[in-house]
Parts: C-alpha cells; sequence; structure tokens
C-alpha cells in the first residue's frame, strides 16, 4: 500500500497535497495489498506528483500488463 507523508513534512501546498492524495488512492487500487519496500513507495509517490493525466497513463499500461500475464498464465504449457 501507498501511503501518502504527513501533511507539513514536505514544502507543498494544500492543493498539491489533496490532488497527489486522490492519486495515490488511484495507485492503491492496484498496489493496496502490495507490500512495497521503501524505495519503491518513495518513487510512487513521486509519481503521484505529476498530473493526473500522467498517473492515468501509468495504471493503463500496469492494468494492460496484469491483463496479459493473466491471459498468459491461463494458456496451457507447450511441450
Amino acid at each position: 500500500m501507498i501511503i501518502q507523508p504527513e501533511w507539513g513534512t514536505r514544502n507543498v501546498n494544500k492543493y498539491f497535497y489533496e490532488s497527489e492524495a486522490r492519486r495515490i488512492a488511484a495507485l492503491n487500487e492496484i498496489f493496496g495489498d502490495v507490500e512495497l519496500t521503501a524505495a519503491e513507495m518513495r518513487t510512487l509517490v513521486w509519481l503521484c506528483g505529476w498530473e493526473e493525466c500522467t498517473v492515468e497513463n501509468v495504471l493503463s499500461a500496469i492494468r494492460k500488463a496484469m491483463a496479459a500475464e493473466a491471459k498468459r498464465r491461463e494458456q496451457p504449457l507447450r511441450p
């Protein structure tokens, strides 16, 4: 799960913090149950500082990769 840093621990305004929280929530739809390292979490929080469309594009790519992996796993093993 991605955890947003506490308010006041960084030099960001309230609008940025609220926008970041929405993007973190969107990423947590995928990463919610995944145990992340501190470095992975920092990177994902950093990503959430970008524009919403950037985060949406990354989420779309991750979802496509997840769907492709699930489809690949459903295929029978080849001899």
